[in-house]
């Protein structure tokens, strides 16, 4: 395995770290260095890349060329068929985005999903919620910006058992409990700021909720 780590960056390995099946779908893969890995180290059998444009299906199809990987130009599960797969990973993408593509299809989604959104992950984690999937596992790590991956199962979610709902679904119910010293860093240097703004209504509503998750990161 230790030969692959250097082609992926902290947020994919992360991604990857989360992955384990015969066949796995990639959403959006571009160059495909994920799937490429995923096969590669034997984390899994066979991919399935799925792309909207021509380019990075490309772009997909010579890096995955001679592994056991199909590419697939289409509009997100709009391609895949239900059972196709084991799991899926959507990386890289706004969650809202991320949102609409897995909500289209809802019978096509594999029973796990490893989700990496490059914005807030809340509309995801009200959205698998909704949806009757647990988030199994919340992990943080460092990169162009501070990045977060869901990981989620389908079945009874226990992740926010104990916590107000609120802030669990904003900044992350298992960082929360694992009090991880990332959200610590990121809720501290955020809440500098909105204190600057605390004049302002819809500012004092988004402190307060920040001020209860940090408690919660406090004990």
């Amino acid at each position: 395995m230790a030969g692959f780590t250097a082609s992926l960056e902290p947020r994919l390995m992360a991604v990857a770290q989360e992955i384990e099946a015969p066949t796995h779908a990639d959403i959006g893969a571009d160059h495909a260095l994920l799937p490429r890995y995923l096969l590669q180290s034997g984390r899994v059998e066979r991919v399935i890349v799925v792309e909207k444009n021509r380019q990075p299906w490309e772009n997909s199809r010579r890096a995955l060329s001679g592994l056991n990987a199909e590419v697939r130009l289409g509009d997100g599960l709009s391609v895949l068929q239900a059972g196709e797969a084991d799991s899926l990973s959507l990386c890289g993408m706004g969650a809202k985005r991320m949102v609409r593509i897995l909500s289209a299809h809802p019978a096509r989604l594999p029973p796990r999903l490893v989700l990496q959104p490059n914005d807030s992950p809340e509309p995801l984690r009200r959205w698998a919620l909704s949806a009757g999937l647990a988030l199994v596992n919340e992990q943080m790590v460092e990169g162009f910006w501070r990045y977060s991956i869901l990981t989620l199962q389908r079945g009874p979610c226990a992740a926010y058992a104990g916590l107000p709902l609120e802030p669990a679904l904003r900044y992350g119910p298992l960082l929360l409990k694992a009090r991880h010293p990332l959200l610590r860093a990121e809720l501290q240097a955020c809440g500098q700021y909105l204190r600057t703004l605390a004049q302002v209504e819809k500012v004092r509503a988004e402190l307060e909720l920040l001020e209860q998750a940090l408690a919660l990161l406090e004990g």
